[in-house]
């Protein structure tokens, strides 16, 4: 069935059998999953669109023939390849079922910087921001269509400074619950959306009032640096080392010289003794919110 696979790049239309399927891009565009380019202007993004093409093309033939190319971004990526030793390159793959299909940028072998050696799926990004929540849909989808377990997903991202950035998968059964909502004619609703409006909004206004919470008291810390800094240039004007009333104690505190280990040169100097005395800490599951 692979090989009954067509892709029209002109139309960018994949065809199975003479099927028109869904692509991933699409996919995740029709489900709410995708950035919102609507604000930029079109003839930027066909620049932009025309500029990535370009640079996937050069990176294929270099995988593909060992040509080399001109841009910067082709050079970024052969440092990459380089550094993460990239084994049996695949470009460009094309993936599918039987109502979605995509291309995968990269597939390869790697050793990881804690010398771990993996295999990695990677998508090449040219833009100037990174969406990390769409990167991961978009691995996670290739990798299901692909029928293959990855080490890694991971986004090679060619900008100022190429860059290999991990991303977390998207559980499987996501995966297929978002194709089962295609299948069905159904918008997905990813699990966030399914928390209760009461517990959303009650998140919002707890970190609204820390946030007001932290306003003020930065506010009041600068204020009681200032007077902190004018108690201390009278006591020392006029010898005073003490002072307590009813309400507070204030003691002069002398100049002093702080002992502290540079854990910096020491990691680097002696990194086994470092080692040594590093001990792990087990953190809980938490929440990040961030307000916009």
């Amino acid at each position: 069935m692979a090989n009954r696979l067509k892709f029209d790049a002109d139309t960018h239309t994949y065809l199975l059998g003479g099927k028109p399927l869904i692509s991933v891009t699409q996919l995740l565009r029709k489900h709410g999953l995708a950035p919102d380019y609507g604000g930029v202007d079109e003839a930027v993004l066909e620049r932009k669109a025309a500029r990535g093409t370009l640079i996937h093309r050069e990176i294929e033939a270099w995988i593909k023939t060992g040509e080399d190319g001109f841009t910067t971004e082709l050079a970024g990526f052969q440092a990459l390849a380089k550094q993460y030793a990239f084994t049996c390159m695949r470009s460009e793959t094309r993936v599918h079922n039987d109502i979605i299909a995509g291309t995968a940028d990269l597939m390869c072998g790697a050793k990881m910087p804690d010398g771990r050696k993996i295999r990695l799926l990677a998508d090449i990004k040219t833009t100037a921001r990174i969406h990390t929540e769409y990167a991961r849909w978009q691995l996670s989808v290739y990798e299901y269509l692909s029928g293959r377990t990855f080490d890694e997903l991971a986004v090679i991202h060619l900008g100022e400074q190429a860059r290999l950035i991990t991303v977390p998968r998207v559980k499987r059964e996501e995966v297929e619950k978002l194709i089962e909502c295609e299948r069905n004619g159904r918008i997905y609703t990813p699990p966030l959306a399914e928390l209760s409006t009461a517990l959303l909004e009650a998140a919002l206004q707890a970190e609204r009032a820390i946030r007001s919470a932290e306003t003020v008291r930065k506010i009041a810390e600068e204020r009681a640096r200032l007077v902190r800094a004018q108690l201390l240039q009278e006591m020392e004007r006029h010898g005073v080392t003490g002072f307590e009333n009813d309400s507070m104690k204030i003691t002069y505190v002398a100049p002093t010289t702080r002992t502290s280990i540079d854990t910096a040169k020491l990691r680097a100097d002696n990194p086994d003794l470092c080692a040594e005395y590093t001990k792990a800490t087990p953190v809980a599951a938490s929440v990040r919110i961030t307000l916009r």
